[in-house]
């Protein structure tokens, strides 16, 4: 039996390699992105191993929130304490740190971007031993008025040591002289971030607090474990402060670098899954086909005394062999898809330290263990049936049984079909991604199900058009009509990925829809002015614009982090906007539900009704607030609003919210024009206003919409990017199911070049076919994803996705995108069917 199955792999072998090809490419993509995490974990830990080289332990701010928060939560190390620490016996060296804001502005005026990661400024202090900058070019800022900046960042920029250069710091751009360039013994800068170095003292005064550090750096003497002088320094420290180890720290800053590229790592895996299961309805076709292209062969192999068992396992072996081959193969190529996937991460601005590649054990074994048990998977059922066919029954058949039941499919169709739609929507309205996936995948298995009931009357109206135009035409619509469960099974693949496509079509849509709905409806102002990534800027620009003629309001909108505590057990720590209470009426358009909005004047809270809601309270309540500054207070809950994405979900006046925060500079800024006051004149008042500062958009009411869908493109463009290869996948389905039916109809074929069927008509034939059952595909995805889209936009109602909209232009697009992959996957099958031999296939038995 062995001896039978090897010689049946050999013979099939091609086939068999575009299945293989399928689960090839979703393990490359797995083994890609286990890889690039698994070097990134290492890179990252090494990379800040160096930057605390020399340090022993690290003195912060405590966490007023009780967890990792980011640096600006955290209060600044006075010198006072930084002079306490050098009394500790076995501190040999103590320094502080500053890190703040700061962006350089490139020759060409415009502010460095840097793909999402943030734009620091820091210190710089050569002579200390715990420095980890190195210089590269030029020397160390050692004036005030000097600077150096990383080697990427001025690569970008342009900018040359000896330049004058202009630098961001929450306010207008200010002039330095670059001395230096600077960065890392193992990288330029860390994971895209720009880096603008300054002497300790300017860094103080430019980016955080005059007499105050960020942090403490503290090296120890020899013999002093990092613990001990921990436990030393902590018992000289005030309230408020805490010592953690080097390797604490180290710790946490991998991590929270881990955690701003995890979401790469998790969207790759999660198309690197979706290219699997698409692979799966290949798998289990071709094997499908193979299995009732083999029926006498494998009767033959019954009638001689192989059991059930022994044919069902011939068949998993072969897919077991497609399954190793496969997998061995897409591990290799892996390797080289994890350096692709770093090169893309280069190309979106976030360049990577270099560092060895790590192939970890559980990458070897994901890879085996996920192509093996995909390709097993979906061979099982073909298997199965390959073992239930008596032999004197299939040795009568002379071809799969199209003409069987779907009652029983229906049944299971059926009830996929609703447990999937159910497990859908329960993970939809409760957030839950494991369940929505799981809902997702039982929904496509129950509609791939189903399709052959839709699929004869569908693929003969779609075939309708091609069968005037003469015989190839309509001999095509009837190889795709007659065999409804291969047409079905043909194009779910497709299916699955254009479903997907459509989804997200729908929903980028619907974003971009709402968004307009949300500017007419909340925002009563008509400019709005921010920064590219909504960075504080200082309130200068407010400042200059208040009291100008043609200008009737200016509300700066200042964000910060509050710890609220409601009655249901309260919503942690959360953000919270200070808002001039004047301004901000005539500025958002807010509406009462509960409450009077003047409370806000009067020094109380108020909150979006539904987050009230949720968390059971009432107006009138005094409701427990824990500042990052001040720390636990309470305020009375003055007022309630309907939802506004604008005003978020928490409001506190400017004066309540400086005196219980240090954060002093607004995100964003909206202004509202005078009644009667020309559009061209304030613009220009709003222009002069913010020319001081390179890195303020200034965007009307329609720049802004027109600004976020530009945002919801880009995003959409990047996911369907990636779904491109679950498409590509289900091209491969369409040409193995061709080149299958080729070989299974070699007599037919034969016959119908013997009665003057001419080589270019069958090649049409065939072209027909694929472009039916890729069109069918097609718009089982349509229907599905539009479906998906829909169930996407109603969860995601409270975020802001209140609109719902349906790109009819994208969707029919993507069915011209079908038929064109259809005429594409047809060529190599239709070129075998015109080269066949007339009298060899007549003779075919």
């Amino acid at each position: 039996m062995l001896r039978a199955t090897i010689k049946s792999l050999l013979a099939r072998k091609l086939r068999l390699l575009l299945s293989g090809l399928a689960v090839l490419l979703g393990v490359s993509f797995v083994t890609g992105t286990l890889v690039l995490t698994d070097s990134l974990g290492v890179v990252f830990d090494r990379l800040f191993t160096t930057i605390n080289a020399g340090t022993a332990v690290g003195v912060r701010g405590t966490s007023p929130f009780g967890a990792l928060d980011a640096t600006a939560d955290r209060a600044p190390v006075p010198q006072a304490v930084l002079d306490r620490i050098r009394q500790v016996d076995g501190v040999t060296e103590a320094r502080g740190n500053v890190s703040g804001f700061a962006q350089v502005v490139g020759r060409d005026g415009k502010p460095v971007s840097t793909g999402g990661a943030p734009s620091l400024a820091v210190d710089i202090a050569p002579g200390s031993r715990q420095e980890s900058l190195r210089v590269k070019q030029g020397r160390a800022p050692t004036g005030d008025g000097e600077v150096a900046i990383d080697a990427i960042t001025a690569s970008k920029s342009k900018l040359l040591v000896g330049d004058t250069i202009q630098v961001l710091l929450k306010g207008p751009a200010r002039r330095f002289q670059l001395v230096g360039i600077v960065g890392f013994a193992t990288t330029d800068n860390i994971a895209g971030a720009s880096l603008v170095a300054f002497p300790v003292e300017a860094a103080q005064r430019y980016a955080g607090t005059p007499g105050s550090y960020t942090q403490l750096a503290v090296a120890g003497a020899n013999g002093i474990s990092q613990a001990e002088l921990r436990s030393r320094i902590a018992r000289v420290l005030p309230k408020g402060f805490e010592a953690v180890t080097s390797a604490q720290s180290i710790n946490e800053s991998s991590a929270q670098v881990k955690k701003g590229l995890g979401f790469f790592s998790t969207a790759l895996l999660v198309f690197a899954g979706i290219s699997l299961f698409v692979g799966a309805f290949l798998i289990f076709n071709t094997f499908s086909m193979l299995v009732a292209q083999r029926t006498r062969e494998l009767a033959l192999m019954r009638a001689l005394g192989a059991s059930r068992g022994q044919v069902t396992r011939s068949v998993l072996l072969e897919a077991l062999v497609v399954g190793v081959v496969s997998s061995v193969a897409g591990f290799a190529i892996g390797i080289a898809v994890a350096s692709g996937l770093r090169a893309l991460l280069d190309l979106l601005g976030i360049p990577l330290p270099n560092g060895p590649t790590v192939i970890a054990g559980r990458t070897v074994v994901a890879a085996i263990v996920v192509g093996v048990g995909v390709t097993a998977t979906a061979a099982l059922i073909p298997a199965r049936r390959a073992a239930r066919v008596s032999p004197v029954e299939a040795m009568r058949d002379s071809g799969p049984a199209e003409d069987r039941s779907l009652r029983r499919r229906g049944l299971v169709g059926g009830g996929l079909l609703l447990v999937g739609v159910l497990a859908l929507a329960q993970g939809l309205s409760n957030g839950t991604l494991p369940l929505v996936g799981l809902g997702a995948v039982l929904a496509f298995i129950g509609v791939a199900t189903l399709s052959p009931f839709v699929a004869r009357p569908v693929t003969s109206l779609l075939g309708a058009p091609f069968a005037r135009l003469g015989v190839p035409g309509r001999l095509g619509r009837g190889n795709a009509v007659r065999s409804p469960r291969r047409t079905s099974a043909t194009a779910a693949a497709l299916m699955v990925g254009l479903a997907l496509v459509s989804a997200v079509s729908v929903l980028g849509a619907s974003l971009k829809k709402s968004v307009e709905a949300i500017v007419q409806s909340s925002l009563g102002a008509d400019y709005v002015l921010s920064t590219e990534r909504f960075e504080p800027f200082g309130p200068q620009v407010a400042d200059a614009l208040r009291g100008k003629p043609g200008i009737a309001a200016v509300a700066s909108f200042t964000q910060g982090s509050a710890a609220i505590k409601g009655r249901t057990g309260g919503a942690g720590r959360v953000s919270i906007q200070g808002v001039d209470p004047v301004a901000l009426a005539q500025t958002l358009r807010l509406t009462a539900v509960d409450g009077d909005l003047a409370a806000l004047a009067r020094g109380e809270l108020v909150m979006s009704a539904d987050v009230a809601k949720s968390q059971g309270l009432r107006v009138g309540q005094q409701v427990p607030v824990t500042w990052a500054r001040t720390g636990a207070t309470s305020l009375r809950l003055g007022a309630t609003y309907a939802t506004n994405q604008f005003a978020g979900g928490y409001l506190v006046s400017k004066a309540v919210f400086d005196a219980n925060t240090s954060v002093h500079d607004p995100l964003v800024v909206a202004v509202r024009a005078a009644p009667g006051a020309s559009p061209a004149d304030t613009r220009a008042i709003v222009d002069a206003a913010v020319r001081p500062f390179p890195n303020i958009r200034v965007q009307d009411r329609s720049q802004f919409v027109q600004a976020q869908g530009r945002q919801v493109d880009q995003l959409l463009n990047a996911v369907n990017g990636l779904l491109v290869l679950s498409v590509l996948i289900a091209v491969l389905g369409i040409i193995n199911t061709l080149a299958l039916s080729v070989v299974e109809r070699v007599r037919e074929l034969g016959l119908l070049r013997a009665v003057g069927l001419q080589r270019r008509q069958l090649r049409r034939m065939i072209r027909v076919e694929s472009v039916i059952i890729a069109v069918y595909g097609a718009l089982l995805g349509l229907v599905l994803g539009t479906a998906f889209g829909y169930a996407l936009v109603n969860a995601l109602h409270d975020q802001g996705v209140t609109e719902f909209s349906v790109p009819i232009g994208r969707l029919l697009l993507l069915v011209v995108f079908a038929a064109i992959a259809g005429v594409l996957a047809a060529a190599l099958p239709a070129r075998r069917a015109a080269r066949l031999d007339v009298l060899a296939a007549v003779a075919t038995t």
